[in-house]
């Protein structure tokens, strides 16, 4: 039996690959999904790809709140400091084997809209 890190454990790689600014480290799943205010995306080079350009413009820093998760789920809370204010933010994932299969993320992006 191979032995994975927890969603919870995933969760904070998560907003911490953001922080280090090394999002391809993210262990995402090849069949990734992301759901945000802007939509949903499929893919995680597709996701990649769309996501690294928007996030060099929008993300001054992210700021871990609090992580709460059971089995291969977890939700995580993180201030998201944007050049027009922070902004709270909660993403939940969904994990599989040890990689981060879907996202689901919720924040007020109305002035991050072009």
């Amino acid at each position: 039996m191979t032995n994975h890190p927890d969603a919870k454990t995933l969760a904070r790689l998560w907003i911490e690959g953001w922080i280090a600014g090394k999002p391809d480290d993210i262990p995402l799943a090849d069949e990734f999904t992301h759901t945000s205010p802007f939509g949903r995306m499929e893919g995680r080079e597709k996701y990649l790809e769309w996501v690294k350009p928007m996030a060099a413009e929008n993300v001054v820093s992210l700021k871990i709140v609090r992580i709460m998760g059971e089995g291969n789920e977890a939700v995580i809370h993180f201030i998201h400091e944007t050049p027009k204010g922070p902004r709270p933010a909660v993403d939940w994932l969904v994990c599989k084997n040890g990689k981060i299969l879907e996202i689901q993320s919720f924040y007020d992006a109305i002035e991050l809209r072009d």
